[in-house]
């Protein structure tokens, strides 16, 4: 199965689009939540705009019923009121005495009649019959009339209220009391059924953006939080689970940190709640907690998920790391045995120290105490120097200078048995680097003294070759056969003194002569002598040169022989009826040669590396049947590195590649140019 590709910029979208969601989904749970409770969003008429024919204009009137009933009932308490009760009657008045009202009452207790019109009195005679005439003639009315067993509303919904609810929310009597309510449906005045009035007309609109808000966000929370599930863990390039900082911390303490922020904010978010706010308010507040919570909650998940898949959440846990810090204790008890005697021992001489110090009041038991501690701290500090010591002469040691020892003489206990160990390896190490380096100077020595030694004898068949060559030979066969000598004795030549060279450049033998060289006019120099091996294998060469020179520093005569290489390796080992592509570019202050070539043998299967290539006596084809002699990459990566440059070779399937990489010119190196000819460069001068 094709493993998907989890970009970072696809998870940070992934994220925020979650957060996206949560914060809408939490405003439009909240915003109903708000409308429910202010009975703006009543699910029997939910389809209404009507504000009067809502169940808001209906909890409005019971609330105006519910207060003018404890209006009236202070008002008969007169004098008994207590000072809570004259607070709420003073209110009361306030509310049902002023003129400019949509809410008209009248009510008869005791043979008396009370109203808050301002053209009547308390107290004057009125006829029921006309009263209700006039509170329908201003559009919503209640008739409550005990005297004459009465009763009739057309405001939807109260007269339940009125009965249901008589014994838990209101008081009124059952028995010679009549109460007539007149509501203005015009809401001339501006009163507190005007205002909820405007309240409704301006929040009913947002119920079915609100529910629609919460589904759609619903939906993107799911899908985001499956996709951040699936994506957790995963980089691009890496196939193993990644884990950052947040899964280092024990899977215990994790989750009860996010169990107390949680609950903390759960328990805010309910005393806002309970709070009276406006809505704005609410969404507000209600947002930004959501995006907090989200945001801890999506730490924690996230969190366990890549545990899960690391197959980590146990080691990752408290209990398995006390589990394992007891287990190793135990194991290494010989060293944990005397730490924690030492433990115990600081404690009982400290304490016995300390009860006499303060305790006892005991001058000596002070002193003495200072006196332990100070040699304790000593002896920390001098562990300490100690320590850091050791680290840096192993510093100096894995910097390459083998030879570095760390002094001893000054050091203590475990500290010198430490130093002593590295001191030992330090040595071995530089025994091992002196027998490698020394065993690769004996076989680059005998390499060049059995070339030496070959290349007597073989001249000398190299010219009688030549003399049998100029004798008149008749037989045909024998003709053959003095060309495949002279052939595969040319060869052997050339493979001897490849040998030679690659031996002598190997162990830095070389002189140079640095130069100011212009590596487009050198590839175009190479490039034409080549013009006649590629056209007999049938090969295009496509180059991308600059118009104007590319100047390094080099050799020139061994930089011509490392691009001489290169294309003869295209030559040997190029697929007939193919291109070959030659690259020079300058770039950020470097400069840039390089070939490609398709390979006539699969690089991927004969190969198990690509780099080895440029080892002595590698070659692509591993049957061997070519004329090359496996040098040329070789001579080719030790010349460049010589003269300061950089060679490298990569494949990608039959594709080959190499590419070698010099500083560009810089006129600073002018002068230097004319003191620099003739220098023999040693092993590593690169």
């Amino acid at each position: 199965m094709e493993k998907k590709s989890y970009t970072y910029g696809m998870k940070l979208t992934g994220m925020l689009l979650h957060s996206f969601f949560t914060i809408i989904l939490t405003v439009s749970v909240f915003l109903i939540g708000a409308l429910i409770g202010k009975s703006i969003l009543s699910f029997s008429d939910i389809g209404t705009d009507d504000f009067l024919s809502s169940g808001y204009y209906l909890k409005c009137m019971e609330k105006k019923c519910s207060d003018l009933s404890d209006y009236l009932h202070l008002m008969h308490k007169k004098d008994w009121r207590n000072a809570e009760e004259e607070k709420r009657y003073l209110q009361y008045t306030n509310q049902f005495k002023q003129e400019d009202t949509n809410f008209c009452y009248w009510y008869k207790a005791g043979g008396v009649w009370y109203t808050n019109q301002p053209d009547t009195a308390e107290g004057q005679t009125f006829d029921t019959q006309t009263i209700l005439m006039e509170a329908k003639t201003m559009g919503d009315y209640l008739l409550y009339d005990m005297e004459s067993k009465e009763f009739g509303t057309d405001i939807r919904g109260l007269e339940g209220y009125f009965f249901d609810t008589y014994n838990k929310e209101m008081y009124w009597p059952l028995e010679n009391v009549i109460l007539v309510i007149g509501v203005d449906t015009q809401l001339s005045a501006k009163d507190d059924l005007y205002d909820a009035k405007a309240e409704y007309e301006k929040l009913h609109p947002w119920i079915k953006v609100s529910i629609a808000g919460m589904l759609v966000s619903l939906a993107g929370w799911i899908l985001s939080l499956v996709y951040l599930t699936l994506a957790a863990g995963h980089r691009e390039g890496e196939e193993q689970i990644h884990l950052n900082l947040v899964d280092r911390i024990k899977t215990e303490i994790l989750i009860a940190g996010f169990i107390l922020l949680v609950s903390e904010l759960m328990m805010f978010t309910s005393r806002m709640w309970s709070n009276q706010w406006e809505v704005s308010g609410v969404l507000v507040a209600s947002g930004t907690v959501s995006f907090i919570i989200d945001a801890l909650f999506m730490i924690f998940y996230l969190s366990m998920v890549r545990r899960l898949k690391a197959e980590v959440v146990w080691e990752s846990s408290l209990v398995c790391w006390l589990g394992k810090g007891l287990e190793k204790t135990f194991r290494e008890r010989t060293v944990t045995t005397r730490i924690l005697f030492a433990f115990a021992v600081h404690l009982l001489v400290c304490f016995v120290l300390a009860m006499g110090a303060f305790y006892y009041k005991n001058a000596f038991a002070f002193l003495f105490l200072f006196l332990f501690s100070g040699a304790e701290a000593y002896i920390l500090l001098r562990g300490g120097v100690e320590k850091y010591q050791i680290m840096k002469g192993v510093e100096r040691i894995t910097q390459g200078n083998l030879s570095a020892k760390i002094e001893t003489e000054e050091l203590h206990g475990d500290n010198r048995m430490l130093a002593d160990a590295v001191n030992n390896i330090g040595a071995g190490l530089l025994n091992a680097v002196d027998d490698n380096t020394r065993n690769e100077r004996m076989k680059a020595d005998l390499i060049t003294n059995v070339s030496h030694d070959i290349k007597t004898p073989l001249t000398s068949i190299i010219n009688y070759v030549n003399l049998i060559k100029r004798e008149q030979i008749e037989n045909e066969r024998v003709r053959n056969y003095i060309q495949i000598l002279d052939e595969k004795s040319q060869r052997l030549k050339q493979l001897t003194e490849d040998l030679v060279e690659a031996s002598r450049v190997s162990s830095g033998n070389v002189k140079l002569d640095m130069q100011k060289i212009d590596i487009v006019e050198l590839v175009y120099q190479t490039g034409g002598e080549f013009n006649e091996k590629f056209e007999d294998k049938e090969l295009t060469i496509v180059t991308r040169l600059p118009k104007q020179g590319v100047f390094i520093r080099a050799d020139g005569r061994h930089l011509y022989r490392v691009i001489e290489n290169l294309y003869n390796n295209v030559a040997k080992y190029a697929l007939e009826k193919t291109r070959v592509y030659v690259d020079v570019s300058a770039e950020d202050a470097s400069v840039f040669f390089s070939i490609k070539n398709v390979s006539e043998r699969s690089l991927a299967i004969e190969n198990g590396s690509v780099e080895d290539l440029t080892e002595r006596f590698i070659r692509g084809d591993t049957s061997r049947t070519t004329e090359g002699s496996g040098l040329g990459l070789s001579i080719a990566k030790n010349l460049t590195h010589l003269m300061g440059g950089r060679f490298g070779v990569s494949a990608d399937g039959d594709l080959f590649k190499a590419t070698i990489v010099f500083p560009v010119y810089e006129e600073r190196w002018e002068a230097s140019d004319d003191k620099s000819s003739d220098i023999r460069y040693g092993r590593g001068a690169d």
